[in-house]
């Protein structure tokens, strides 16, 4: 597995951490209700399962099963890989800080940066995406 995969997967699995933290904070709290700030943790939740989580996870699971190029680098330009990398991880937690914090600003600050991290993983992973069995396979449907 190439290490951006390897490094994608785990920012994915901290963010699950988090978010299932988050869950489980909201669930007791519907049980007993303790702490009323919990609820305010339900997007910043949502944040961390979808984007945080379940997203990044797809990325890195993506760039490591697609076909690879049969010249060096295989995986192509992997800078724009960390470059996404970077900008999903920085996306998501400046958006549940801004949810937290009311801050529309931040929030629209945490959305772009996650739009430009996934506009730039697939300008990396789009030139090895190909159809199953080629152009002859195609022609027979």
């Amino acid at each position: 597995m190439p290490k951006l995969s390897v490094w994608m997967v785990r920012a994915s699995l901290v963010h699950m951490g988090i978010g299932f933290l988050f869950g489980a904070l909201i669930l007791h709290h519907k049980g007993i209700p303790i702490y009323a700030w919990t609820w305010r943790l339900l997007n910043p939740h949502i944040e961390m399962m979808i984007f945080g989580w379940t997203m990044q996870f797809v990325m890195g699971i993506a760039f490591w099963i697609l076909p690879r190029f049969s010249s060096e680098p295989r995986y192509g330009s992997t800078r724009l890989g960390w470059w996404s990398l970077a900008l999903l991880n920085s996306g998501v937690a400046l958006t549940a800080l801004g949810v937290w914090f009311a801050l529309n600003l931040l929030s629209l600050a945490g959305r772009l940066s996650t739009l430009s991290a996934i506009t730039l993983f697939v300008i990396l992973i789009w030139p090895r995406v190909k159809p199953l069995g080629g152009y002859a396979a195609s022609q027979h449907l």
